[in-house]
């Protein structure tokens, strides 16, 4: 039983383990807790793009066309009422212009807007090139919580992954099939 003693290991009756009794029981990286380094930058909040007048006429046309298709085969007002505000929401939205966001890389967040997203409750970051500004995106452990996306501009990017790197892994990855989509229809 001696030989229990000298493990680096041990047991604490609350409920807890850790290397010593004291030991700091917070689920931040050892690189993250040394950390002092911070940056700070604006960026658009999304990338805009610009749609000419075929694009909202195409868009009326498709919403109209299968909104008819819908109520000829189902007869049901309900879907077809869905479809036509669906085509409506993507026209406000396709309208609205990107606002300038305030980003900033500090001790165990990202702060966007001031609103603060801590990274123990992400597992990895991955860089992805949209246009004339790249993003970080930081992808959460929880399973329906929503990636979170951080604009800014190539020249910016080594400093920003260095920092983030100290905090959080980075994840080689793709866009997802509906970013491809939404990338192809410019939305």
């Amino acid at each position: 039983m001696d030989q229990q003693d000298n493990t680096p290991f041990q047991y604490n009756p609350n409920g807890s383990a850790g290397d010593t009794p004291d030991a700091d029981s917070s689920p931040e990286p050892a690189v993250a807790r040394g950390s002092s380094k911070a940056v700070s930058w604006q960026a658009p909040e999304f990338i805009e793009h610009h749609h000419p007048g075929s694009w909202y006429a195409a868009l009326v046309v498709i919403t109209a066309a299968l909104a008819a298709v819908v109520y000829l085969t189902t007869k049901d007002v309900f879907a077809t009422g869905t479809i036509v505000v669906m085509g409506a929401i993507v026209w406000v939205f396709a309208g609205h212009k990107a606002g300038l966001a305030q980003y900033e890389i500090s001790g165990r967040e990202l702060s966007i807007n001031g609103k603060r997203y801590p990274f123990s409750a992400y597992k990895s970051f991955t860089v992805l090139q949209e246009g004339d500004f790249n993003s970080i995106n930081l992808f959460p452990l929880k399973r329906f919580m929503p990636p979170i996306s951080a604009y800014y501009a190539p020249a910016d990017e080594q400093k920003i992954t260095d920092v983030l790197g100290d905090h959080l892994p980075y994840e080689e990855r793709q866009m997802d099939s509906i970013d491809r989509l939404a990338r192809r229809l410019r939305l």
